[in-house]
């Protein structure tokens, strides 16, 4: 049986949960999946460690199926091979802020100029274009601005809630 995505290559630039979790479904789907790090690896690899290297369970549920590469795209040679790598590629995933995006050249449209029919996935906290749509955001984000952490906790110590339901909230 030939998986659905065979032939397919998706470039990750994704962190923590979101887009690194879109880019391992993809690759359980048989998509070739190549996370992009930093030089010093994700923030997200190191919490919560259960193995011997420290990586986090998160990290490795969510990169399961990948191949991987650092990189550092803020230094011209680094941000040539990414554009290299986007070339190659058939969907990037990411859930990085606007502004940071931005900053990369990593706008839809500046992978479009790099190669016309490449898909993008983009997730973000806030959006695009409100008064926070330049902020990174989790749950813990989500349920201290909506107030549901009052629903825990005591009257002087709200706490949020262990399951990240604000995460939940679009399914």
């Amino acid at each position: 049986m030939n998986p659905i995505l065979e032939n397919v290559r998706v470039l990750d630039l994704g962190r923590f949960v979101a887009g690194p979790c879109c880019a391992a479904i993809l690759g359980d789907l048989g998509a070739e999946v190549i996370r992009i790090e930093r030089r010093e690896g994700g923030e997200d690899r190191w919490l919560g460690p259960v193995g011997d290297q420290g990586e986090g369970g998160m990290f490795l549920q969510n990169n399961r199926n990948k191949l991987s590469v650092t990189l550092d795209w803020r230094l011209p040679e680094g941000a040539e091979i990414l554009k290299k790598l986007v070339a190659t590629a058939d969907v990037v995933v990411v859930n990085l802020p606007g502004s940071a995006l931005r900053e990369m050249d990593m706008t839809y449209e500046d992978l479009k100029e790099i190669k016309p029919d490449i898909v993008m996935t983009w997730i973000s906290a806030f959006g695009n274009g409100g008064p926070y749509s330049d902020r990174v955001g989790f749950d813990a984000v989500g349920q201290v601005m909506s107030g549901a952490v009052s629903r825990s906790g005591w009257p002087d110590q709200p706490v949020r809630a262990i399951v990240p339901y604000v995460d939940s909230a679009r399914r």
